[in-house]
């Protein structure tokens, strides 16, 4: 079973994504800052994880270059997942570490789930 962290901010979309992902075989391990999914990164192994970008004091970018820093699973897949869709952020995303990039507004929850599996396969 894969294990993801999904750090959303928005409570009924992290619920959505919660039940999504978690009724397609994932573990889940919701968090609702950076920070939050920082700490569950550090004690789990994780084998994606899915992120806003704009996201209270530390944001998305931010994240990803804290966990591409040496002190977290390299192996790790981090999936951007935002409605900051210019190609500006996917750039700026792909540059920091990220492994991919997913505009919110184009995929509905399921569809969003066959994605991030693309990303693991």
């Amino acid at each position: 079973m894969a294990k993801i962290i999904i750090v959303e901010d928005n409570p009924m979309i992290a619920e959505i994504y919660l039940k999504k992902f978690s009724n397609s075989g994932f573990e889940v391990f919701p968090a609702t800052t950076a920070e939050q999914a920082l700490s569950i990164a550090k004690i789990e192994k994780i084998d994606v994880l899915m992120t806003d970008l704009i996201m209270p004091k530390m944001d998305g970018f931010q994240l990803i270059e804290e966990l591409r820093n040496g002190k977290y699973d390299p192996a790790m897949k981090i999936i951007v997942a935002s409605n900051l869709s210019q190609k500006e952020d996917r750039d700026k995303a792909i540059q920091l570490g990220a492994d991919g990039f997913v505009a919110k507004s184009e995929f509905s929850p399921s569809e969003l789930v066959v994605e991030i599996k693309k990303f693991l396969s």
